[in-house]
């Protein structure tokens, strides 16, 4: 039997057992930045759980928000966005004969450009500008306030990392800044940058500090922005 036809029966299988425990699912596959979920792709049976035996022993951890999905696989790619009783998740990975890697999220966010970060359009030279601290337009600070959203409405997973630095306002009793963990989906020709500003939709705005692009999506590390 070849791989091919080994991996269309275990997604079938999948899918079986989706249909006597999973619930209604839709998917969702991204092409538009400023509206990711226009319009649903397909929809199927699904279930989620932390242990990729499907045992449904535990429920998701708190600041764990990595899971497996149980659902048919024959049509799954990465950055695909499925929407399940009222939460919502993203596909971070898929191999064959193997059960999706998704993220838990709970926030969606808004990306905002700015001099500094370029729009994050793959291929845009604009969005590898000079790094340097300083050599930006109020460290990013312009972005969300009247600026255009470069991506707007994204569901993702924004997780409390640590309490930061202190702000350097030499204001007695200062709190530091607190870094936020911000995981992203593969997102349609665009890549988020440095000193992007991002605002989600509880209305906090974060300046993106750093940025890892892999093939599960985007890893960006994000501080509240100081006003």
């Amino acid at each position: 039997m070849d791989q091919a036809r080994l991996q269309a029966l275990t997604a079938r299988g999948y899918g079986k057992a989706a249909k006597r425990i999973g619930a209604e699912t839709v998917q969702y596959r991204p092409t538009s930045l400023t509206d990711p979920l226009a319009s649903p792709y397909a929809s199927f049976l699904a279930a989620f759980n932390n242990d990729a035996g499907f045992s449904f022993k535990a429920p998701t951890l708190w600041g764990r928000p990595a899971v497996f999905g149980l659902f048919d696989t024959t049509d799954v790619q990465a950055g695909d966005i499925l929407v399940t009783g009222g939460e919502s998740y993203f596909v971070a990975r898929f191999e064959a004969f193997q059960p999706p890697l998704c993220i838990l999220c709970d926030r969606t966010i808004s990306l905002f450009g700015n001099a500094s970060s370029g729009d994050g359009t793959t291929g845009d030279d604009s969005s590898s500008a000079c790094p340097l601290a300083g050599y930006q337009d109020d460290y990013g600070t312009s972005g969300g306030s009247g600026s255009s959203a470069a991506a707007s409405g994204w569901p993702c997973s924004i997780l409390l990392k640590g309490s930061g630095e202190a702000s350097g306002s030499s204001i007695p009793g200062a709190i530091k800044a607190a870094v936020y963990q911000l995981l992203l989906p593969v997102m349609p020709g665009f890549n988020p940058q440095v000193y992007m500003t991002a605002t989600d939709d509880l209305g906090r705005s974060y300046v993106i500090e750093g940025v890892e692009v892999s093939q599960y999506g985007t890893k960006c590390l994000m501080r509240v922005q100081q006003v």
